[in-house]
C-alpha cells in the first residue's frame, strides 16, 4: 500500500500520515506493506519527524521521491506546484495496482476507506457499493 502526500511541513498532510500510521497493524493484519512517500528529501522527512511527536511514531518507511521520478511515472505529479497528487495505490504481491485514488492537494484522505478497499480486494469475490468486512458478497444466480 503506497500513499503520497504533496509536501513535507504542511497542514493536511500530517493528519493523513497520522491516520494511516494509526491503522498500520490493521494494514499488517492483511498481509499488507504500508509505505508513505512525498517528493520532498529523505534530509526534509527526517526533519519534519523530528519536529512532531506524532510524525516521529509514524513507524513505516517513508519514500524520498526527490525530483518526482517516480510520481511523474505514476502519473500524479502536479506540473504547476511540482509535488505529487494525494495518491493511494493498493499494489498486489504480483506489483499489479488493484486500485487507486487520487485527490487534489487539498483534499485529505480516509485511510479508512483504503483498509476498506483492501478487504474487498482480498475476498475474491463481488463485492457491493459500499460494501464492508463481514457483509455479504454478490453470487451470480446459477
Amino acid at each position: 500500500m503506497l500513499f503520497y502526500w504533496p509536501k513535507d511541513f504542511t497542514f493536511v498532510c500530517p493528519t493523513e500520515i497520522v491516520g494511516y500510521a494509526g491503522l498500520k497493524g490493521d494494514f499488517e493484519d492483511r498481509d499488507a506493506v504500508l509505505i508513505g512517500a512525498s517528493t520532498d528529501t529523505a534530509h526534509v522527512h527526517l526533519a519534519w519527524r523530528k519536529s512532531d511527536p506524532d510524525l516521529a511514531a509514524a513507524d513505516f518507511p517513508w519514500l524520498a521521491d526527490n525530483g518526482g521520478v517516480l510520481a511523474s511515472q505514476l502519473g500524479i505529479l502536479d506540473k504547476n506546484e511540482h509535488v505529487a497528487f494525494r495518491a493511494t495505490f493498493i499494489i498486489d504481491p504480483d506489483n499489479v495496482i488493484q486500485a487507486v485514488q487520487v485527490n487534489g492537494l487539498n483534499v485529505g484522505r480516509n485511510p479508512a476507506e483504503t483498509l476498506r478497499v483492501l478487504d474487498a480486494l482480498q475476498t475474491d469475490e463481488l463485492c457491493p457499493c459500499n460494501w464492508n468486512k463481514g457483509d455479504d458478497v454478490l453470487k451470480i444466480a446459477a
